[in-house]
């Protein structure tokens, strides 16, 4: 099975959208503690968390849209961003700027040039001392962009990893792939531990996308792409894959469904990350 061609469309799609609106990283130095549409703490982050932050520069020119301060709201509680800059920029994107140790900086400021800086890395937002929250939000299409597809793209060469891969039958019996060869005909979900790491400091990250191919053909893809909210509800993509599903196994990511007929099935999943790497497993199933 040739799936290379998934691989060029990916490439292509990654070359094109920073040419829309690219920013620069705003941070000096990159340290990764969790990616887009990653699961986090019962929730689905929206943005990128660097740790070891520092200086926190603007990725880009535009206007200071909006200032949040820490315990500024009406009723005292932390926002979850703590001290946080908005920037608006052209084509109706905004950056976000959270876990500032303070906006004194910007106070007096109605415009920004890309690199001038915002604060420094604090303590205010929900998230580590020192890291630091950056969201991009199309502001015309209502919905959270993932980062990565308009930042610089980052020069690393770890392949993701795909790890306890499971089918669930809709009686909930759950069947380990790569352990079983037989299985029952029918419709299954498919979950499987995906993560991805890009420096040596081994956490564990979101891919960027996960696709399954069934007998040659894509069956499913998830795209940490966008986030859109229903509701209240936030999902990647499409509806099928809102939070509480895409997460609702504790140790692993929903994939989707799939439905495996009669006779041999070859179901391999593929990661990727943006840099270009990838890493795919293959299982052959007898269905009976």
């Amino acid at each position: 099975m040739n799936h290379r061609r998934l691989v060029v469309s990916l490439l292509l799609t990654l070359s094109l959208l920073p040419m829309a609106h690219g920013l620069e990283w705003p941070v000096a130095e990159i340290h990764l503690q969790r990616l887009f549409g990653q699961r986090s703490e019962g929730r689905m982050e929206q943005g990128l968390v660097l740790g070891k932050a520092g200086v926190v520069r603007a990725a880009d020119n535009g206007k200071i849209l909006i200032t949040l301060e820490q315990n500024g709201n009406m009723n005292g509680f932390p926002g979850t961003l703590g001290n946080a800059v908005i920037v608006k920029h052209d084509d109706d994107l905004l950056t976000v700027y959270g876990n500032l140790d303070s906006i004194e900086r910007v106070d007096e400021q109605s415009h920004v040039d890309s690199g001038n800086i915002l604060g420094n890395a604090g303590t205010s937002g929900w998230t580590d001392e020192g890291s630091f929250i950056f969201q991009v939000i199309d502001q015309a299409k209502k919905t959270v962009l993932n980062p990565l597809l308009l930042l610089p793209l980052l020069n690393e060469k770890r392949d993701p990893s795909i790890r306890n891969v499971v089918a669930v039958s809709p009686s909930g019996q759950t069947y380990a792939l790569g352990s079983v060869r037989s299985i029952r005909q029918g419709k299954y979900k498919l979950y499987a531990d995906v993560a991805d790491t890009v420096d040596k400091s081994g956490h564990e990250l979101s891919p960027f996308r996960v696709t399954v191919i069934l007998n040659g053909g894509e069956y499913r893809s998830v795209p940490f792409e966008l986030i859109k909210a229903d509701r209240g509800n936030l999902y990647l993509g499409s509806p099928e894959y809102r939070a509480n599903i895409l997460y609702g196994d504790p140790e692993r990511m929903y994939l989707g469904e799939v439905i495996l007929t009669r006779g041999k099935n070859d179901l391999v999943i593929i990661a990727y990350d943006t840099a270009g790497n990838e890493k795919s497993t293959l299982f052959g199933l007898q269905t009976e």
